[in-house]
């Protein structure tokens, strides 16, 4: 196994300032892949159904993007719908450049980019929501896996059996309550 601890990783956190988040929106810089001199600050919803990244028309035509291919992509409510590919470099709210990104232009609600599993997926996304705040964190690259089943404890509630000492650890290990997640408890 490679020792993580050695290797850097960019990150940042996004605290909801007015309770629980009905969506994850940040400001990113889309830049034109072959012109880094054209760029636009957009907000950009990150979103986890979307398979990969998308932009409005408008956003491409400031960018004075070139065409690299069509494509037929699937929204919520039409199929097969004609679009345009485009490279793009999309610089994230910690800085990072994630470079030569194959955009779809599509007409996203209430941003003006989509972030899909294209973006997510090299790094470590994770969102909960505590004490009724949304917390949004995203690291690239990726440095591990974020387990929360391994690392929690959650105890029964009222009217549950209790968990017998040598039975299954309910958190998955296989191991037995009390040489677990019971252990010292």
């Amino acid at each position: 196994m490679a020792n993580t601890s050695q290797r850097q990783s960019y990150s940042f956190t996004y605290v909801s300032q007015n309770g629980l988040l009905r969506g994850l929106i940040t400001e990113v810089l889309i830049e034109n892949a072959y012109n880094t001199n054209k760029t636009q600050k957009v907000k950009a919803l990150w979103d986890t159904g979307a398979s990969c990244s998308l932009i409005r028309p408008e956003i491409a035509r400031k960018l004075d993007l070139s065409v690299v291919s069509k494509t037929l992509i699937s929204t919520p409510s039409e199929k097969d719908v004609p679009s345009n590919l485009y490279y793009v470099n999309v610089g994230l709210p910690n800085k990072v450049k994630v470079s030569n990104v194959l955009v779809v232009e599509g007409t996203p609600q209430g941003c003006d980019m989509l972030i899909g599993m294209d973006i997510i997926t090299v790094g470590d996304f994770a969102i909960s929501n505590f004490n009724k705040k949304t917390v949004f964190s995203f690291r690239i690259p990726s440095i591990g896996h974020i387990d929360f089943m391994k690392h929690s404890y959650v105890m029964p509630e009222v009217g549950f059996d209790r968990i017998g000492r040598n039975e299954p650890c309910p958190c998955g290990s296989g191991k037995k309550y009390k040489k677990c997640c019971g252990l010292n408890k």
